[in-house]
């Protein structure tokens, strides 16, 4: 494929596809590129033509990777951010929500009372935020409006916002940001309606969106999930596309091609492999193991800690998973009382649930992964020292990373373990929505396409 070089210190070879990006000029683009396309890099080249641009990212992790590249006069920022900026331009003293339930109750002990009679809470509830208080109150669906009063006070009382304040008040307002040349929306794939109705916020003569269809993984938590399709909807752009991978090769693509059939790679060299996950697997020293569900994770941690191997596992994953734990250990001399203790609060979190299929699976698969570590412990004594050790394995540089696929999607790294990628399909096969069974081939793609070199199938 014929290349293309920009001069100066932004040198770099383009492909054909890249450099129609750039080159670009209508008014709104939109370029759907595969994993590992090279869409920063393109996008820093389509930068360096305007003076005064502004980079939106889908989280803070994206911001501290792009920041660094961009040209003098741009800005990076996520949503929130941009949307808390420019409450502060008419708020100046506002705050977000970090603010704790039990000081809610210091401002109107009948808003405070309102929950702990719905939530079986009370003021003692240190670490819970008014908005995670108010989210949850809403579970029941019957308190939806009392919810929204309880937030109301605390906001009027202590001059807080929450995080989808940033965006609605904005929108509800009808204030404009300063004017750019130029907006670049990254991961647009994963836009919820309230981001892309807070686009009319920001006056500019171009928007340039950039994602990729295929790594639509968050509609369980509110994104858009033809949110690319909407876009077109909006805005009428000229579509692009990148569709050749310098990530992964060719091996590791042709696990993929049922889903993306037009991604291509120049790059040999990859290796694909099935390994009998029944049996005792020797995982190299640096390596991602990804899973579709938490259990699989647990049960690894578990083995690892017991073989005194190096590993991380996610810190808030770690955070919630011990206080699961020390929950079911409650009262409990043994491994029947603590299964015993699993079921009576399944069955009281299901209830809760009332039939909502997103919570009903997020339920399920937090007490497979507790049942994962109570069916593999000795007795209570080493589930006791498992949750004391695995605090010592947050995230670091070199080692075994265990991760979900949601978790593990931006990521990349020589070797990747995918424990029973055969759970996407069982998923997939438990939905009936369209875009759900979408999303699990999705979260499939995204879990191959981590891989540099090598794709490990684990059954």
């Amino acid at each position: 494929m014929k290349r293309f070089t920009l001069a100066g210190n932004q040198q770099q070879n383009l492909t054909v596809q890249q450099q129609a990006v750039v080159d670009s000029i209508e008014p709104t683009v939109l370029v759907n590129a595969v994993a590992g396309s090279g869409k920063t890099a393109t996008l820093m080249h389509l930068a360096t033509k305007y003076n005064k641009g502004i980079y939106l990212a889908f989280n803070k992790a994206i911001v501290k990777d792009v920041v660094p590249k961009l040209p003098l006069g741009w800005q990076c920022k996520t949503f929130n951010a941009f949307g808390l900026g420019m409450i502060k331009k008419h708020y100046p003293y506002a705050k977000v929500d970090f603010q704790k339930y039990s000081d809610l109750a210091k401002f109107n002990p009948s808003a405070a009372a309102l929950v702990s009679k719905h939530m079986n809470m009370n003021g003692n509830v240190s670490y819970t935020s008014w908005k995670e208080t108010c989210d949850r109150f809403k579970i029941a669906h019957k308190f939806i409006d009392e919810s929204k009063e309880i937030l109301a006070i605390g906001k009027a009382n202590t001059n807080v916002i929450s995080g989808d304040d940033m965006l609605q008040y904005p929108i509800d307002n009808g204030w404009k940001s300063e004017e750019y040349e130029i907006v670049l929306i990254d991961e647009c794939q994963d836009l919820n309606p309230q981001q892309i109705a807070f686009l009319t916020c920001l006056p500019t003569k171009r928007i340039v969106f950039v994602g990729d269809m295929n790594q639509a993984i968050y509609g369980f938590r509110g994104s858009d999930p033809y949110a690319m399709d909407k876009i077109r909807e909006n805005y009428n752009p000229v579509d692009y596309e990148l569709t050749e991978s310098f990530r992964c090769p060719q091996e590791i693509i042709s696990t993929i091609k049922h889903i993306v059939p037009a991604m291509t790679s120049n790059k040999t060299g990859g290796e694909v492999e099935m390994v009998d996950g029944n049996r005792d697997i020797d995982f190299p020293d640096e390596c991602f193991i990804i899973s579709r569900t938490n259990n699989n994770l647990v049960k690894l941690a578990y083995k690892f800690i017991q073989e005194n191997k190096h590993f991380s596992i996610g810190g808030t994953f770690i955070t919630q998973l011990k206080k699961d734990l020390n929950r079911v250990f409650k009262n409990a001399t043994d491994l029947a009382t603590m299964r015993e203790n699993v079921a009576t609060q399944y069955e009281k979190e299901i209830n809760k649930a009332k039939g909502n299929k997103w919570s009903i699976t997020s339920i399920e698969n937090k007490y497979d992964s507790l049942l994962a570590i109570i069916n593999v412990a000795k007795d209570t004594t080493d589930i006791a020292a498992f949750v004391k050790n695995l605090a010592m394995h947050s995230d670091s540089a070199s080692c075994r990373k265990l991760m979900t696929i949601h978790a593990a999607k931006g990521l990349e790294t020589p070797t990747v373990y995918f424990i029973k990628p055969d759970s996407c399909a069982y998923f997939k096969e438990r939905t009936e929505s369209q875009w759900e069974k979408d999303q699990e081939d999705n979260l499939y793609y995204v879990a191959c396409t981590r891989a540099l070199n090598k794709l490990v199938f684990t059954n």
